[in-house]
């Protein structure tokens, strides 16, 4: 680019009109009429190099590129935030599977969950037991074999709280529990929504099945 050299007598300064706006942000239509004016007004004798006009041209471009694409994905992102908290404001009520030793009853008084039996037993049991490791309920189940295996605990007492899952007889592996939803926690910053249980808060990924 030709540069513009200030021939003002010293005692003379350039000043900004106070009324004058702007920024420093230097965007495409900007850059376009920077360049017309320079082509308009450079010297015929030492035209602008026509590579570096071409460079500059995509520097600004790319730029500009990718400013629209973030808004873009911006956009995109905030939609799918919304579709998701809509989505998971249904599971209100409704019970979810997750990983975890901790059951809570259901709305008819059921303790239920499942786990693998990782080798066949003779004398398989499961205990329901309270804050102070208390037995409040237990089932035998017998010889079982290794594989799956669900449980479900009929109680007539909605009022026990959260209780703890034993299971004797056999190793076992990937306990998990259902437990009601209470509410939905959307966070200020934009993240993902929570799914609020008695027994903690689980992102909607990590439930394993929808009661």
């Amino acid at each position: 680019m030709t540069l513009v050299s200030n021939n003002l007598p010293s005692d003379i300064s350039l000043a900004q009109p106070a009324n004058a706006t702007g920024n420093n942000d230097l965007n495409q239509e900007s850059f376009l009429k920077l360049l017309t004016a320079q082509l308009q007004y450079q010297d015929p004798f030492k035209p602008v190099d026509n590579k570096e006009m071409v460079a500059q041209m995509a520097s600004i471009s790319t730029t500009t590129g990718i400013t629209e694409m973030k808004q873009s994905l911006e956009s995109i992102a905030n939609s799918l935030n919304s579709t998701r908290l809509a989505d998971t404001a249904s599971w209100i009520g409704h019970s979810i599977l997750v990983p975890g030793q901790f059951a809570v009853a259901d709305s008819k008084g059921h303790y239920s969950g499942e786990f693998s039996l990782n080798e066949d037993t003779e004398a398989l049991s499961i205990d329901l037991l309270n804050s102070s490791g208390e037995i409040v309920q237990y089932v035998e189940l017998g010889a079982q074999k290794a594989g799956p295996v669900a449980f479900s605990f009929d109680t007539d007492n909605t009022d026990l709280g959260r209780l703890r899952v034993r299971v004797n007889g056999g190793g076992v592996s990937d306990l998990a529990t259902w437990v009601p939803v209470a509410s939905v926690s959307s966070p200020a910053s934009g993240q993902d929504a929570k799914l609020v249980t008695p027994v903690g808060n689980f992102d909607p990924s990590e439930a394993l099945r929808l009661g």
